[in-house]
């Protein structure tokens, strides 16, 4: 075939790719720019006698790729004035000094800063106060006197410019009305046994106090009921004998001296609120803060939404105009809410756990969001009410652990993405963690075995016993209710369990609470502070220093006798622990030493994990969605480090 005649097809193919492509249908595609260009070939034709040259013009059509229509941009992300976050639990309070659950501690880290916090590292930084952290290196705390009056001494200072959201400024009458607060008998708070540490707080003038610790002298005498002050120390003299006062040896201390006494509330707005009203306050549903936001509405069941302060806040302007703490009842909701975009970030209580990650891997490869896993201080656990019948047994309690097989709920439930635990420390990231301790390998003939041994006979679903009531012989059924919010995966964990312990023929019921209805007051009928319970799992979020006063120790039991104060909800008490726990929180000679530290941590350890007042599960693998445009969002792994420690620094962009 002719060079001319290739010409021609080679055209025609490229008419007709032409037209095929304009037939088709509109998808993205790689559009060719056809180029006519000349090529001049010349051939040379010998003859005898003349020479002739020919010249022949030939066209040659080439198709030659160019760059792709431009596509469409997206627009340019734009700054937005309004956070939205996730929460699956709606706060049972407010009232930063009433209750214990972390959706408050979340919401109230943007409503009230105080003089500091933990950062997204652990590492402690002040915040409404200034200058460092005082410590005994850096001459911020000091000792002073002499023998029994040997005493603690650590200054503190308000930031410059630290103020109410209403303009009246933070002083020290805003720190010394807290103390007071704490220490008023008549005050329901979750925990006073550090409060209690303090003789006295000694005001030099508006923005600097001392934080005064007691001396063995003064210990002993808290413990006799024979101490004077500024507060009613006698009226907590049991909490005293509790906790060892009256055996104090050298000055009373904390192994994280530096913050205690440090808390601040608004004196000239509760001051006229007797102790006993404050749950009940309207502070408790609209406290007035002294961070970057104000508490603009709390729709019930919906939302609470903060708006920023019209009053200058001195760690720096914040940029989000508006702070939305948004409730899910279920995590599938969460899930759903991520996918359409309606949220810009899933706090720790938002119900995510690493159960999610296959949603969450997807909703991550959209590129709307990044999706988070960190180690933490959070663990799941089953407190068992070891005052209360059948579990007031230790035996019952330990077949209980032998029954509970953790590998399975965790291969289950969380495609082995948790690691369990046995100790309310997290393993590889906590510096008191220790492998010598009482171990609950999963073995139901052992549970079995230690059923028997506690006379239940368990030939038949539920286990009975023969015991003497009144002078009577009755027969008791070995049948519990296993308690839990309604998280969708704690749900599947609770059935799990409820199967296990099943099998070795313990009765199982279930109860389902909202989240607020398990960590309710007393006065509200919560089952946890009322010790109304017989076993419930949630989780327990720990700061990174193991301490266990307020948590394990007796005088923390809540009951009526202390107005249901303190968060040691199993009834555990154990003196041999509550000794240890002396040493390693309030011994001056141990608790300020880490290395002298963790042989009794050890000891304590031994002791918690031989009476079973609680079977840890695992190590929650921390779990955070956020926008990609979210800046600044940096949530730490402890309790004084919430999810809003530092709200000011936050930048969205979307």
């Amino acid at each position: 075939m002719s060079t001319k005649k290739w010409s021609i097809v080679l055209g025609v193919i490229v008419i007709l790719s032409m037209v095929l492509s304009a037939c088709a249908a509109p998808t993205p595609q790689v559009i060719e720019k056809i180029v006519t260009q000349e090529v001049v070939k010349e051939k040379i034709v010998e003859k005898p006698v003349e020479k002739v040259v020919e010249k022949e013009k030939q066209v040659v059509v080439t198709a030659t790729p160019v760059p792709p229509t431009p596509v469409p941009t997206k627009a340019p992300a734009k700054a937005a004035d309004t956070v939205v976050l996730a929460l699956q639990q709606e706060p049972d309070t407010l009232h930063p000094y009433i209750g214990s659950m972390m959706a408050r501690t979340i919401v109230m880290g943007a409503v009230i800063i105080g003089c500091m916090s933990q950062n997204e590292k652990a590492d402690w930084v002040n915040l409404g106060c200034d200058g460092a952290i005082p410590t005994l290196d850096n001459g911020g705390a000091k000792w002073v006197g002499e023998g029994a009056d040997r005493h603690l001494e650590v200054t503190h200072k308000i930031k410059k410019g630290w103020r109410w959201v209403d303009g009246t400024p933070v002083t020290t009458k805003d720190v010394v009305y807290a103390w007071k607060l704490v220490m008023d008998p008549e005050m329901q708070v979750a925990a006073r046994d550090t409060t209690e540490k303090i003789f006295d707080l000694k005001v030099v003038d508006d923005s600097t106090w001392i934080t005064v610790f007691m001396s063995e002298k003064q210990a002993k005498e808290a413990a006799a009921g024979t101490l004077k002050g500024n507060v009613p120390f006698d009226k907590f003299k049991a909490d005293y004998v509790e906790t060892g006062f009256a055996d104090q040896k050298g000055p009373v201390v904390d192994s994280v001296y530096w913050t205690v006494g440090t808390g601040w509330l608004p004196e000239h707005v509760l001051a006229k609120v007797p102790a006993k009203d404050q749950p009940k306050s309207e502070f408790a549903r609209k406290p007035l803060g002294d961070g970057p936001y104000v508490l603009k509405e709390w729709k019930q069941g919906q939302e609470i939404v903060l708006e920023k302060s019209d009053k200058p806040f001195p760690l720096g302007d914040a940029k989000i105009k508006n702070v939305i703490f948004r409730f899910f009842a279920e995590t599938p909701a969460v899930i759903a809410a991520l996918q359409k975009g309606e949220i810009d970030a899933v706090t720790g209580t938002g119900g995510l756990t690493v159960a999610n990650s296959p949603d969450l891997d997807k909703i991550a490869t959209a590129g709307l969001y990044k999706v988070m896993y960190e180690p933490g201080y959070q663990w799941e656990h089953i407190d068992i009410n070891t005052t209360k019948f059948p579990l007031d047994d230790v035996k019952v309690r330990q077949a209980l652990y032998y029954a509970t097989d953790k590998k399975t709920l965790v291969d289950r439930l969380y495609f082995g993405k948790q690691a369990t635990t046995d100790l309310p420390v997290p393993k590889g990231i906590s510096w008191g963690y220790s492998d010598n301790y009482n171990k609950y390998p999963f073995d139901k003939a052992k549970a079995q075995d230690l059923l028997k041994q506690a006379g239940w006979d368990c030939k038949a679903l539920p286990c009975t016993k023969k015991v003497t009531e009144g002078g009577k012989e009755v027969t008791k059924n070995l049948e519990i209710t296993l308690m839990t919010t309604d998280r969708a995966d704690r749900q599947s964990l609770a059935q799990v369990i409820q199967a296990q312990w099943k099998a070795i023929n313990v009765g199982v019921n279930i109860q389902f609470l909202y989240g607020r209805g398990l960590f309710a007051t007393c006065a509200a009928g919560g089952p946890l502070n009322c010790r109304t319970f017989d076993a419930a799992i949630y989780t327990w979020i720990t700061g990174d220093d193991p301490q266990f006063k307020g948590l394990y120790n007796c005088a923390s039991v809540p009951t009526k006798e202390n107005n249901y104060s303190g968060q040691n909800y199993p009834g555990w008490c154990n003196k041999t622990a509550d000794a240890l726990a002396i040493q390693n929180e309030d011994d001056p000679e141990i608790s300020l030493s880490r290395d002298k530290r963790k042989p009794v941590l050890e000891k304590w350890f031994q002791e918690w994990t031989k009476e079973v007042p609680v079977i840890p599960l695992f190590s929650n693998t921390r779990v955070y969605v956020a926008r990609t445009g979210f800046a600044n969002w940096k949530p730490g792994p402890t309790s004084n480090s919430p999810d809003t420690w530092n709200v000011w620094e936050w930048d969205l962009s979307k």
